[in-house]
């Protein structure tokens, strides 16, 4: 049982963790960049933060 709880855990804070590049990238596309902000915007920036933990995570390096 803990160790369903610790996998429900980390695939929680991975999902977090994507937010937070997402928000990141969101901040950077409307301050200097100047798009739009727009409910698109927004979850394509958590798609593209989601992207990048999982590149991180599945790197061959």
């Amino acid at each position: 049982m803990r160790e369903l709880v610790f996998e429900i855990l980390l695939r929680l804070s991975k999902a977090l963790f994507a937010l937070v590049a997402g928000l990141v990238f969101w901040l950077l596309a409307v301050g200097p960049l100047g798009a739009q902000g727009s409910p698109e915007l927004v979850l394509l920036c958590w798609l593209s933060g989601a992207a990048f933990i999982l590149l991180v995570e599945e790197s061959p390096i």
